[in-house]
């Protein structure tokens, strides 16, 4: 049932295309309306649940809100921080879509079909945890669907030695991590993507923030 799940059908890429699209709007809303100096992160976070939910998905996850310092180290999870001129924001949404399908992302390179698990990962930056061979929820990629992980992991912990092959319509969160001790600041971005025989198409299309972008 795993290696089934791994490659989606078109029904389920639809289904994955709807749920990114609410979540495009509630990134957009998020950057562009809620997010603003004085407002706490714990309102960012109540506003995109409330949106999402309104959107009639069937469960929303934690949503991971950090603002400024708590960007590093990385904070997991809002606090009543108020967010301030200047600070970098780091917003995770994570949830189940209409139709039980998830959406991801938190704000990547090729990834195509024929290629492999080791040729993506050897694309991420190395992070404290390949020096020990673990895996940590900062940098990887993984294939979602009906669950959050489902069936297919990326990482520099083992896709390097342990390849395996990219197929089409394989649908994936990707997501990486930049920072390292002592910095005030640190950015996470993620993206959900499907595997094509051209390439790879990108469902959560909320753009980047343009004066981080190279």
């Amino acid at each position: 049932m795993s290696q089934a799940r791994v490659v989606k059908t078109v029904d389920e890429l639809e289904c994955h295309k709807i749920a990114a699209a609410h979540g495009d709007a509630a990134m957009w809303m998020a950057k562009h309306e809620w997010a603003k100096p004085g407002v706490r992160e714990a309102e960012v976070c109540a506003r995109v649940n409330e949106f999402l939910y309104r959107s009639g998905f069937d469960f929303v996850y934690d949503i991971i809100v950090a603002s400024g310092g708590n960007t590093s180290p990385y904070r997991r999870w809002h606090t009543d921080k108020i967010i301030r001129q200047g600070d970098l924001m780091i917003i995770d949404i994570n949830a189940i879509g209409p139709g039980g399908y998830f959406i991801d992302f938190v704000r990547c390179w090729a990834v195509r079909a024929g290629a492999t698990s080791g040729d993506v990962a050897k694309h991420f930056p190395e992070y404290d945890d390949d020096k020990y061979g673990s895996v940590s929820l900062q940098q990887f990629a993984h294939s979602i669907g009906l669950s959050l992980y489902e069936g297919m992991w990326i990482s520099r912990a083992y896709s390097l030695k342990y390849p395996a092959e990219l197929k089409p319509n394989m649908y994936f969160a990707i997501e990486t991590f930049a920072g390292h001790p002592g910095l005030e600041q640190t950015v996470r971005l993620e993206e959900n993507l499907v595997v094509t025989d051209r390439g790879h198409q990108i469902f959560t299309l909320c753009e980047h923030a343009e004066d981080m972008m190279p």
